[in-house]
């Protein structure tokens, strides 16, 4: 994990680039800042600015609309879990509560929870980009065309939920690279057809509860709550649910294709960006300690000169 040294010196490129450079101090990972506004810019474009997008974003700012940039840093995380920007969530990572975590250490962005919104184009293939996601749900939107094989390598993904959208194709085999993949929901993507890929989740079954909320004397008030099997969801029904799609069930023959993986280079890149800002960083240093060097030393001459001429001029005048 890069010092925040490290990454403040990474701002400078960011800035250089248009890029908000004004999270100096916060505790988002500037890896996954980076990815973010990659991210936003992706979507804005694809979708023609569109109005619905546009809403989403109005709190990625600062530490969200409460506190905007810049009178506060650019900090998703936050102080806790569900963050500050609409969306983006910094939750348990491997079973660490992140919004525990000391100062000095980096939050990573571990869910992109964008449901219910009507959001229109293609998944942005920045979804790629962020190395340590664990949950990936834009259920009930508008996006069409076909899925991005390279969700495929997101390592940490447990959970995606896509259901209600417009997806077309196939689920892409690079998918079936999810290992620790609990929860996949595509249902009533109504064009989505093909075999599921080997190693998804086996088919959905019932592993929770659920139970009335309603007070006893209301028989129309429908209103429930659930329990899982699974600790860190509520959803009653864990594995690969389909219904409403072209999707019969039947498994793809072959093993998955192997993944490309975006956010490997990206983190390259970005270790790159950083290394080179901090070698300008220590050159600029290195420069500016010669000219004071160079200063002092020319005063010193200055003064030794001027000493004997000042001496001269006072016997003069005696």
């Amino acid at each position: 994990m890069p010092s925040k040294f490290a990454a403040i010196s990474y701002l400078a490129a960011l800035a250089v680039a248009g890029m908000p450079a004004a999270f100096v101090s916060a505790a988002t990972h500037p890896q996954d800042l980076a990815a973010l506004w990659k991210f936003k810019e992706e979507a804005l474009k694809m979708s023609n600015n569109d109005a619905s997008w546009r809403k989403v974003f109005e709190t990625w700012t600062g530490r969200g609309e409460g506190c905007p940039y810049p009178e506060c840093p650019h900090d998703p995380c936050g102080d806790d879990w569900h963050g500050t920007w609409h969306g983006v969530q910094c939750r348990e990572l491997q079973g660490v509560k992140q919004w525990t975590l000391p100062d000095n250490v980096y939050r990573r962005v571990t869910n992109l929870h964008i449901p219910e919104w009507g959001l229109p184009g293609h998944l942005p293939e920045s979804v790629c980009l962020f190395e340590m996601l664990e949950e990936l749900d834009f259920d009930e939107n508008e996006f069409e065309g076909e899925l991005p094989a390279c969700v495929g390598c997101l390592p940490h993904l447990r959970e995606i939920d896509i259901e209600d959208n417009k997806f077309t194709g196939t689920i892409p085999k690079e998918w079936g690279n999810l290992k620790g993949l609990i929860e996949f929901e595509i249902d009533g993507n109504e064009l989505l057809a093909g075999c599921i890929p080997e190693g998804l989740p086996k088919d959905a079954e019932w592993c929770g509860d659920c139970w009335s909320t309603c007070p006893s004397y209301d028989p129309y008030c429908g209103s429930y709550d659930c329990n899982s099997c699974v600790e860190w969801t509520k959803d009653p029904e864990i594995g690969t649910s389909y219904e409403n799609t072209r999707i019969k069930g039947d498994r793809c023959p072959n093993e998955p294709n192997p993944p490309v993986c975006p956010w490997e280079i990206f983190k390259e890149e970005f270790e790159e960006q950083q290394r080179q800002e901090q070698e300008l960083m220590r050159h600029k240093s290195e420069e500016a300690q010669q000219r004071r060097k160079e200063a002092m030393e020319e005063q010193k001459r200055l003064q030794d000169v001027q000493q004997p001429q000042e001496e001269e001029e006072e016997l003069e005048i005696r």
